[in-house]
Formats: structure tokens, sequence, C-alpha cells
């Protein structure tokens, strides 16, 4: 199989000029051991039937039709599969890309875009993660309008407004390893900010060392981890090597491009943009090709319009 390198768009266009080049390439980095394996969950055999147009495939042992797209988020879309690789190319740059613009650069309409991205933001969330082990700095944010640019009637009462959490806003937990330079975000409920502890002994391999601010509630880690706290209250915000500037400079690389690229973004896909600012921020030192190659990689079962 010929080996295919792109840096720019017109790269990607020149070594993808027919369907069957993009599937030989989905193919290639899908099963990249050179063995092709059945998708399908029940079956998982790893010989078959090559068809002549070079796309689709036959096991051996369950007896159906596959082919590299099958059970991943571009599975039955009628869209050419040059439109996907390229709404990946544009989706990992360094701001990202809104559906509005992705619709007018694929030449699909904006509920077509947002599709796309939604598909392909999925296989983030999926991805495997490992554990954050040596020093890790732990904050948490609060994503939503300001108060007072509400309209009158839904604008929060100050005294509702008041403590850790904020019941008008999502909150966005996050973690930052600082020997690799990793972040971790998620969107969490009320319920786990109420139980923090056991969403960081998850992430966090327990002897690790832990830099917080000085909420009350990180106070319960201390048996687990070494703990150092900054506090903001008195407007201290580094001593040394105890701060979290650094998993709070992704918090403002998040908001930037939540209200820049993509304008308005509702509570309920929210964790799916946050996951895809974790990526590019995880992967950006790496060519555009190898970040693309990173999302095929991991690519997951497709999602269903009525859920995206």
């Amino acid at each position: 199989m010929q080996l295919i390198k792109f840096k720019t768009i017109f790269d990607l266009i020149s070594a993808f000029p027919t369907e069957k080049s993009c599937h030989h390439y989905l193919a290639s980095t899908r099963w990249n051991t050179g063995e092709i394996i059945c998708p399908h969950p029940e079956c998982g055999f790893n010989e078959c039937y090559v068809f002549k147009d070079g796309i689709r495939y036959k096991c051996k042992g369950c007896k159906k039709q596959f082919n590299a797209k099958t059970k991943t988020f571009m599975q039955d879309s009628n869209l050419p599969t040059i439109k996907w690789i390229m709404a990946m190319y544009l989706m990992v740059h360094k701001k990202g890309i809104s559906s509005v613009q992705l619709g007018l650069d694929l030449g699909v309409t904006q509920p077509t875009a947002w599709f796309i991205l939604q598909r392909v933001r999925g296989s983030f969330e999926t991805a495997p993660k490992e554990s954050f082990a040596g020093t890790v700095e732990i904050d948490e944010t609060f994503v939503g309008g300001k108060n007072k640019n509400r309209h009158y009637r839904r604008r929060m009462q100050y005294k509702e407004l008041t403590g850790r959490t904020f019941p008008d806003k999502t909150t966005v937990f996050g973690m930052y390893e600082r020997e690799t330079g990793r972040v971790r975000a998620m969107v969490i409920s009320r319920q786990e900010f109420k139980n923090m502890a056991k969403v960081i002994t998850y992430n966090v391999q327990p002897g690790s060392t832990l830099m917080t601010d000085d909420w009350s509630g990180y106070k319960r880690l201390n048996k687990m981890y070494t703990r150092h706290s900054i506090d903001h209250g008195k407007w201290i915000y580094a001593d040394g090597e105890v701060t979290t500037n650094r998993v709070e400079n992704f918090w403002s690389h998040l908001k930037r491009g939540l209200h820049g690229t993509y304008i308005s973004v509702s509570a309920k896909h929210l964790n799916k943009y946050v996951k895809e600012f974790e990526f590019r921020h995880n992967h950006r030192h790496l060519p555009v090709q190898e970040q693309i190659e990173c999302i095929i990689a991991n690519m997951v079962s497709p999602l269903k319009l009525k859920s995206a």
C-alpha cells in the first residue's frame, strides 16, 4: 500500500484523488499492524476476502461484509470520505472551526457540518486514558453566561450565587500533569463536585503531588496524596512551585475558544467541546497528519442524530 504523506490542504487533496484511496488510508491507519480484523463485536475474526473494488471486505468467520468505516463515526454516511478527512484537518487547527464555517468550506449545510463535528468529538470522549502521576495541578472552572447579561426574569439572586458552586453554570474540572504537559478536563455534575475526591482518585495515581487552591473540599485528599495549596483569596497565585497557573491557562484557551469560535455552546454538549480542546492541547506538538491519525485510531461507533 502506498505511503501517504500530507501537510497542507493542497497535499491532502492531491493525496486522496478517489474514494478508494481514502478507504485505503483509513484501513492502513485503523488496522496499522497490517492485519485486517472484522469490526463486528460478536466476531473479531482476522481473515477476510477483499472485493474487487478494494474497499469492501467479507469476513471468513461471520461472513458479513464491512469496510474501513464500519462501526465508526463515519458509518452509513453519504458524504464522500475526503470530506470527513478534510473536516478532521480543519478541526485540529489551533482555534478549531465552527459548524457554519465548516459547512461553507465543505459545501454542506450547517446541520450536516455540526453533526460531522459532533461525531468526531465523540471519539475524543471514548479515547483510552492513562492515570496521571507526578505533580498534578487541579482546578475547576464554571462555564455559562454572565448573570448581568441575562433577562431580568432569568437573573439569579445574589444570595443564590454565593459559595463554591453556581446553580446557573456548568462545572468543568481539570488536571494538568506537569511532567508531560498533558491536560484532562471534563464536565462534572453537582453531585460529582461534592465528591471531588472520587473523581481525582480515578484519574490520578495515589502518592502523586497535587497543586490545588485552598478550597476545603480538597482536604480529604491529604491521606492519599501530597497536597500543596495556594490561597487565591489573598491574591496569591504562585509560591515557588506551588501554583495552578498552568491548568488555569488551559481554562483561558477553552473559554476564548468557546466564545470566539463557537459563540454559543449548550450545557448538554459542553463536554464534547471540552474534550476537543483537551485533544488539541495534548496533541499540539504533533504534525497535522499524526493528529488526524490519532482521531482515526480512536474512531467509535456511529452517533445517532437524535442524541447528538
